[in-house]
């Protein structure tokens, strides 16, 4: 997308963006990628940096810990490998050494997280780790970058006599510290270091009774510096090693120099990804702290803002503990342009701004603090005048800059372009710049073009009632309390108030008075007009809001009444199924009664296996009955849990909610909706669901209903040929 002109991101104050994510960065490479932060011209690349982005803002918000992408660079140790035979010192392997292990653990965690995070992975897994280089500098340094004894046998060795040359050298100069102590040579602080030996501190009135090398003596030659006699041949044997230690230590560096050699395009690869990467990571921080999401893009023309924020408002209110109202506004083939007018400080401006700063993050790459079933097209150009921008260079005035851009717009402006004015048509004489206005707003309205005027030129407004393509839009503003309201309602234009304003400004009201005696009698008119239609249109919208909200006191008590009145029918249920069912007990229990009565009074065993069998019909009888009874009521409970299930699955879900999945009773939680598809992360997986496929997670949902196993028929004992009866 190209901008025009280049002020204009300055204008939207775009650079208030790209701070607040800089500040996320862990990595100055990452923070300079912000700062240069600007459209993607690419479209495939635009919604790959996009997608990024949403995949990492969706571990965000669920909570998942990301990896640090925190490292120091090595761009100064790869410009010096590029030279053949050059050494790299200890501190710059161990730098990358601690790149390569910072890339392993991204590198891994993409890999696992492939399923949640698609596009980060397939872009990181092109690059692998190479486990070489960090073993080989393993091999040769420690922990503090310091050179391994066992680096090289040479070294083992050098180091082993260095050891026994320093214990040596340390016990003699011990005893000759002791023996000059003892005859009162030494200055009060004993000893010193004078390249890299140890000297004795000895008063200089004592120098002579010394046997030594001279060192030098203090400030004021009180103290004299001397390497003892005993010394010196063991301190040389030393300060051999020592150079000896120097040269393996080269030699080493240098072999491990030349076996990392190679690997620098590698090197160079791996930290642009991990800046890169830190890079992404600070966007999806900005978006998961701003509650941002990433908007529906559509392939044609079109604007559909539904609850979104100018993020730098939001963030300048937050400070100051105030409450940003959010924006709602729809461009579409019908109503491209919007001409929005109202009183100064009402919100027309930042109303136009957010459209656009909205558009330029957007196409930067960046998510917005907006509704997802917001839309919004990949606009060619977006070209603005927004603001003073008159020129002591080129010797402009305000109104030459504003013609000046106006040339532009009228020369490149199509149906791919976003366009936003503010202020149009002033900057000169009322009537000839409205004149000009009016012409101007006509030819770019048969470009096609899409965007935002704001004006306070009721010419401008009767052209945007009478043209198609083109809206009025007013911000509301309350009369009563002369305040504004910082919303936007499309369809009427809105007053100045410029009396009012003046009036409650404090000036005086006889001035006002003239001042509307000199106004023309139609503008005056047309004024009042527009005021009194604002402030039905407010009245309307508060008795809307009031009806609206004792709808809602009558919804919620008639909602209470119906929970009452089922939980009474419910309860009214239960009992006479109670008294059924014990009147059916009492039934049975009667005619079981008299079975058995009539059991005890037969007298042959004939006679007592015909009333058994009498018996065994009749529980056989019973237990249809109870069957057919358990039938009814588990199709009672399912059909009631079905219910259950259809109202839940209409229920409203947003990101970030916790659902729980029908087909297997897994809890998820939801992280991108788009195109009626939700995306659900589910433990360490992600993945996508129709609606219908879960509910809410904290839906009441009735346990699902289970049928009871048992024997159903009663056998008759063999040789009983007695029949049912009674």
């Amino acid at each position: 997308m190209e901008l025009y002109p280049d002020t204009l991101a300055h204008s939207l104050d775009f650079p208030v963006i790209a701070r607040e994510v800089a500040a996320l960065c862990q990595t100055p490479g990452g923070k300079a990628l912000v700062q240069s932060l600007k459209p993607i011209p690419d479209e495939q690349e635009l919604k790959r940096a996009l997608q990024q982005t949403n995949e990492l803002f969706s571990l965000y918000q669920s909570g998942d810990p990301v990896p640090s992408t925190l490292f120091d660079s090595v761009k100064g140790a790869l410009s010096t490998l590029q030279t053949a035979g050059t050494v790299l010192e200890e501190k710059q392997f161990s730098l990358i050494r601690s790149l390569c292990a910072t890339y392993e653990l991204a590198y891994r965690f993409t890999d696992k997280q492939g399923l949640r995070l698609p596009s980060l992975a397939e872009w990181v897994r092109a690059t692998e780790p190479e486990p070489l280089i960090n073993e080989a500098i393993d091999q040769r340094l420690d922990e503090r970058a310091q050179v391994r004894s066992n680096a090289s046998r040479e070294l083992a060795n050098i180091r082993q006599k260095l050891t026994k040359s320093r214990a040596a050298a340390n016990r003699i100069f011990e005893r000759i510290l002791k023996k000059y102590r003892d005859k009162g040579y030494i200055a009060d602080f004993d000893e010193t270091v004078s390249e890299n030996r140890r000297v004795l501190a000895i008063q200089a009135s004592y120098k002579g009774q010394v046997q030594g090398i001279f060192h030098g003596s203090s400030s004021k030659h009180s103290i004299v510096y001397i390497e003892p006699g005993e010394t010196v041949e063991v301190n040389n044997e030393i300060a051999f090693l020592l150079d000896e230690e120097r040269q393996e230590i080269r030699r080493i560096l240098k072999e491990l120099s030349n076996i990392i050699r190679p690997f620098t395009p590698l090197l160079q690869s791996i930290e642009d990804i991990l800046t890169e990467l830190d890079f992404i990571k600070a966007k999806a921080q900005f978006a998961h702290r701003e509650e941002c999401c990433l908007p529906q893009l559509t392939d044609r023309p079109y604007i559909r803002l539904k609850e979104a924020y100018n993020p730098v408002l939001k963030i300048f209110n937050r400070h100051k503990q105030k409450t940003t109202v959010p924006l709602n506004l729809e461009l579409d083939a019908q109503s491209r342009l919007l001409v929005i007018s109202g009183p100064n400080a009402g919100g027309k401006s930042i109303t136009l701004k957010t459209l656009g700063l909205l558009q330029l993050m957007l196409q930067s790459g960046l998510l917005l603090p907006v509704h997802p079933d917001s839309r919004f097209f990949l606009f060619r150009q977006l070209l603005g005048d927004i603001g003073d921008n008159q020129s002591i260079e080129n010797e402009l005035s305000t109104y030459s800059s504003k013609l000046e851009k106006m040339r532009y717009f009228l020369q490149h402006a199509d149906g791919q372009t976003l366009l936003l004015i503010d202020e149009f048509g002033s900057g000169s004489d009322p009537d000839l710049g409205s004149a000009l206005a009016q012409v101007f707003l006509e030819k770019l309205n048969s470009f096609k073009v899409f965007g935002i005027l704001t004006t306070h030129y009721n010419a401008i407004k009767s052209i945007a009632a009478a043209t198609e393509g083109i809206q009025n839009g007013a911000m509301l503003f309350d009369r009563s309390t002369f305040n504004p309201e910082y919303r936007l309602e499309t369809g009427n234009p809105g007053s100045s108030y410029t009396f009012e304003v003046a009036e409650k400004s404090g000036i005086a009201p006889h001035i006002i008075k003239e001042a509307r005696e000199r106004t023309g009698k139609s503008t005056l008119k047309i004024d009042q007009l527009l005021v009194q239609i604002q402030d039905e249109k407010l009245q309307l919208e508060k008795k809307r809001d009031r009806l609206n909200a004792e709808l809602q006191s009558v919804k919620k008590l008639e909602a209470e009444k119906a929970a009452t009145i089922e939980k009474l029918e419910d309860k009214l249920s239960k009992q006479t199924q109670l008294n059924e069912e014990n009147d059916r007990l009492l039934y049975w229990g009667q005619r079981f009664q008299k079975l058995v009565e009539s059991w005890m009074d037969q007298q042959s065993q004939k006679d007592k296996k015909a009333v058994v069998g009498r018996f065994i019909g009749m529980l056989n009888q019973r237990s249809s009955e109870v069957e057919k009874e358990e039938k009814k009521t588990f199709s009672k409970a399912q059909s009631k849990r079905d219910k259950k299930i259809n109202e839940l699955k209409e229920a409203e879900v947003k990101v970030g909610d916790r659902i729980k999945v029908l087909s297997n009773k897994l809890q998820g939680t939801v992280t991108s909706i788009k195109n009626g598809k939700y995306t659900v992360a589910i433990g360490n997986l992600s993945s996508v669901l129709d609606r219908e496929q879960f509910i809410p997670f904290a839906g009441d949902l009735p346990d699902e209903p289970k049928r009871k196993k048992r024997k159903k028929k009663f056998n008759k004992s063999k040789g009983d040929s007695s029949k049912k009866s009674d």
